[in-house]
């Protein structure tokens, strides 16, 4: 269901709204909205907080940093589905008034880390100009040699495609007074250096260039090739002893990981507070705060806080046509399906909460089309052990509550169709029918469902216009829709596989009338809200046409019968692969361990999504199609949000203030 929220008004002393700020985060159930004071800026305005609000993002990025960095180089293994840490109010609070040593930490991690950084950018450097001299490591020259006053020496290259005796004797047949000599060459090029007087530079150089001649030089280098390659690998023998020194200097520092998670989470309330702070609005002397609070707490927070603060409190209930935040508040399999619903959309704060309808469907239609017994206990099994013991997340907890459940209705289709991990002698003992021997019934009963699940539909957007006391819209959008699906559907009866014609020729007949009886009450009634006769007559003529919308919708639900029979068939066949080989029997025996194993799973794996996928599908498309509004702005409260620690203390309103650095 959705929870009432009443509207909060409070009205306070300036110099006690950071304290009252914080005891509304500590509290958790009031969330503060914008107001819009554009007109009265000369006189109010809202606190400025974003130096400060900029300032903790800025340590907040930082303490996220050390963090990962710590994550990277000193890893910690959690168990599967681990939740936040629990951390006592007292012990979170000794930790934010001694955060000026989490602070150190938080430095000396980033430096370090900056450290490595420039290490490797050092190394790759090295190692860059390490490949660049391996080609001249046979050069006995000094790098830094230029030439003497009367002769140029020079470093280059020629493409290895000129043929180098080539290159050599034409050169010296063209510039007597030079001398070049190869060092090494590869696919790609010859490497070599040259002598020349310097009267005969130019026409040394023009030659050489005309055959594809690249000058190389050491800048910075000095000495022989050898000498340097020495030095370069010296070098980076000291960078890996350093970064190996760096790393274990972090993880020494891990041992302050707890605490740094706590200055996180800490930074991040601080955020939270900041953002709500900037939509309250104040004078010199006084703020006001305007939010919404659930109405069963209202009058509480109206007693807490006139008893703690000099502040004025009023509570009023919502306007008639005025929309609030949404709080969703279920149990059992209701509450299981709200995971399903928010990845589509949150109801309108006006309309009636769907799940405790579409959650027991979903569960449904996903035992249906997964359908595997076996499979149904083993998924039941796996979500009910984690449900037991771990200590869930909101959101993980939900979902997990949801496949226990889809776990326990698969297992109720699979003792119906006597599917149990595709083993075909089980079959017989189906409490219905073989699924897959009369395919035909299955999909009649799988589009009956579809009827019965679009039905559901139509009666909760009469139910939402009951709500709204539009009665007459009521009967007319969904009672006399009613009249003419049904009698549509009773006419098509005879077309449906598994039906026996002469057996519903009774509601055949009946469906003939109620189409007719629908028709013209749809026509009458569909168009009412046009001004003139032929926009009524229009709009009630084309709202016969939405009944091949709602065919092909029901015939949506054919999907039930495919992916039913798809779970059932390939498992099936892997246990049909596993035996089918002629082998030695402790061979035979490992193998089909394998093709079991390895088979079932795949299976598992691929029709548990399938069905879970579909089944949201036909939520989103076919049911909430008919009736949902959606469209509501989820209930957000200042409260306490931590990415690390979960306090566990009610008193948390008694944090501890501290300044940020």
């Amino acid at each position: 269901m959705i929870v009432k929220m009443n509207r909060i008004t409070l009205l306070g002393m300036e110099y006690q709204r950071d304290e009252l700020t914080k005891a509304l985060m500590g509290l958790g159930i009031v969330e503060i909205s914008s107001i819009d004071i554009e007109d009265y800026r000369e006189i109010i305005g809202n606190p400025d907080v974003q130096t400060e609000l900029q300032r903790i993002e800025t340590e907040l990025s930082q303490v996220d940093s050390s963090l990962s960095c710590l994550n990277k180089y000193s890893p910690v293994k959690k168990p599967m589905f681990a939740g936040r840490r629990e951390v006592t109010v007292s012990d979170f609070n000794n930790i934010v008034k001694n955060s000026e040593t989490v602070r150190n930490s938080v430095k000396q991690i980033l430096e370090k880390e900056e450290h490595l950084i420039n290490l490797k950018t050092e190394e790759n450097k090295l190692n860059n100009l390490y490949l660049s001299l391996l080609p001249w490591k046979e050069l006995d020259a000094p790098l830094e040699y230029k030439g003497s006053h009367k002769t140029v020496f020079q470093y280059g290259t020629l493409p290895s495609v000129i043929e180098w005796d080539l290159v050599q004797s034409e050169l010296y047949e063209k510039v007597p007074d030079s001398y070049i000599e190869k060092i090494n060459s590869d696919k790609d090029q010859h490497y070599l250096f040259l002598i020349v007087h310097k009267d005969s530079e130019q026409e040394c150089l023009s030659y050489l260039a005309s055959k594809g001649y690249n000058r190389v030089a050491f800048a910075g280098l000095t000495g022989t090739v050898a000498d340097n390659i020495i030095k370069i690998n010296k070098r980076i023998e000291e960078i890996s002893s350093e970064r190996e020194k760096t790393i274990e200097q972090i993880k020494n520092m891990s041992r302050n990981r707890n605490a740094i998670e706590v200055l996180y989470d800490w930074l991040l309330m601080e955020k939270g507070r900041l953002e709500a702070t900037e939509r309250i609005i104040k004078t010199n002397r006084v703020f006001q705060i305007t939010g919404w609070v659930p109405e069963r707490n209202a009058l509480d927070v109206k007693k807490f806080l006139e008893s703690k603060f000099i502040v004025s409190v009023e509570i009023e209930e919502p306007g008639e046509n005025e929309e609030f935040p949404v709080l969703l508040e279920n149990r059992g399999i209701a509450e299981a399906g709200e995971p399903v619903m928010q990845m589509y959309s949150l109801p309108n704060s006006r309309e009636i909460d769907p799940n405790s309808v579409m959650a027991p469907f979903f569960i449904m239609l996903f035992g249906l089309m997964f359908s595997d017994g076996g499979y149904g206990l083993i998924l039941s099994l796996i979500t009910g052990i984690i449900l037991w013991r771990f200590k869930l997340e909101d959101d993980m907890r939900k979902f997990m509550k949801l496949m226990f459940f889809c776990g326990i209705s698969t297992m109720f289709w699979g003792l119906m169709f006597g599917g149990w991990f595709g083993i075909s002698a089980l079959v017989e003992y189906a409490v219905w029918f073989d699924m897959v021997s009369e395919p035909e019934r299955l999909l009649s009963w799988s589009l009956l469902f579809g009827v019965v699940h679009i039905y559901a539909g139509f009666a909760l957007k009469a139910a939402n216009l009951v709500r709204e006391k539009k009665y007459l819209d009521a009967l007319f959008d969904v009672g006399f829709v009613y009249i003419f699906y049904t009698g549509a559907v009773f006419f098509l009866l005879p077309y449906i596989p598994a039906v026996n014609p002469d057996k519903v020729v009774p509601l055949v007949n009946a469906g003939k009338y109620m189409l007719v009886i629908g028709g013209v009450l749809l026509i009458l009634t569909q168009g009412r809200a046009k001004k003139n006769i032929i926009g009524k007559i229009t709009g009630g003529l084309s709202s016969i046409y939405n009944v091949v919308s709602f065919l092909s919708d029901v015939l949506s639900y054919s999907r039930l019968l495919a992916l039913g029979l798809a779970t059932s068939i390939i498992a099936s066949i892997v246990n049909q692969l596993g035996v089918m080989f002629d082998m030695p029997i402790v061979l035979k025996v490992i193998a089909a361990t394998l093709i079991l194993l390895i088979g079932h799973l795949i299976n598992f794996g691929i029709n548990v999504l399938g069905a879970y996928v579909h089944s949201c599908r036909l939520q989103y498309l076919e049911f909430f199609g008919k009736f949902f509004t959606g469209g509501g702005e989820a209930f957000n409260p200042l409260k306490i949000n931590t990415k690390y620690t979960k306090l566990k203390s009610n008193a948390e309103y008694e944090m501890q203030p501290m300044h940020t650095a």
